[in-house]
């Protein structure tokens, strides 16, 4: 599974890149592998796994913090 979102300045981008990596580090989720992949502002995050609940564990994780972490950006 592959999602490629946009972030608006380089800035927020090493923001973003920087906290999902910590999370991608400290996951619990041991049947999925998770990269991250810059171009620009375009971040995609592809995420591997044989395991469909693992898939959605990893998904609904990682989403949760990229909605968090834009959020906080857009307070600035």
């Amino acid at each position: 599974m592959k999602v490629t979102i946009e972030v608006r300045t380089l800035s927020h981008m090493d923001v973003v890149e920087k906290a999902l990596q910590k999370e991608i580090e400290s996951s619990p989720y041991k049947k999925t592998k998770i990269f991250l992949n810059r171009q620009k502002n375009q971040l995609t995050i592809s995420i591997e796994t044989a395991d469909i609940r693992a898939l959605r564990g990893t998904f609904n994780s990682l989403m949760n913090w990229l909605i968090t972490i834009l959020e906080s950006l857009s307070l600035e």
